[in-house]
């Protein structure tokens, strides 16, 4: 059999991931199919295999890819830029690719709040990447005194990452009148400030 160069592989794995998505988005993760996936990438049954050791690893490799996603879409700011607009735009990209897999992103959370702790614990791992940036921002708020010090920057990343997706299970909510637009602002605002009287600094 000829063997598949690196810029095919490269190919195969992103038609994958984007099919895997739709499967997982339409039947969840234990209706999905990987013949399927398969074939919905064009490719031939039992492909997926030669990049990917079992569905629960295409699972974790789409979440991952999210994450990587939304950091590639991350506007670049200087290091020195305020702590909120540092946080607006990890939010603001993790909304756009939102956006483009919402559908996906519905699956994603449903699974991760019904799994088994072995499996939560590898969707978690897969978002390692963008909680890291998260906590550097922090690192650099306590330096320049922006946020206290009482939390540790990981501490202080976890609760900004699960304001956002709060925000984002409110939106999928029955009668919800959140927008993914909405939510980078009200993230950070309510992070930053709560809900206490005062302005914005």
């Amino acid at each position: 059999m000829a063997r598949v160069d690196e810029r095919t592989r490269i190919e195969h794995r992103k038609r994958l991931l984007d099919a895997a998505a739709s499967e997982f988005a339409a039947k969840g993760l234990d209706g999905a199919r990987v013949d399927d996936i398969s074939i919905a990438a064009g490719l031939a049954k039992g492909t997926i295999y030669n990049y990917f050791d079992s569905k629960r690893d295409v699972f974790r490799a789409v979440v991952a890819e999210w994450a990587r996603r939304i950091g590639g879409e991350r506007r670049t700011l200087p290091p020195e830029a305020p702590v909120r607009e540092h946080l607006l735009a990890v939010a603001s990209a993790d909304m756009r690719v939102t956006a483009e897999i919402e559908e996906f992103a519905r699956a994603a959370f449903r699974e991760a709040l019904t799994a088994p702790p072995d499996l939560f614990a590898e969707i978690l791992r897969a978002w390692d990447p963008l909680d890291a940036v998260v906590e550097r921002i922090m690192e650099r708020a306590q330096s320049a005194g922006e946020v206290g010090l009482e939390r540790t920057p990981r501490e202080l990343a976890k609760l900004f990452m699960t304001v956002v997706n709060g925000l984002l299970l409110e939106r999928w909510l029955p009668k919800s009148t959140v927008g993914l637009d909405d939510i980078p602002e009200l993230a950070v605002d309510l992070y930053l400030h709560g809900v206490s009287a005062g302005s914005r600094s």
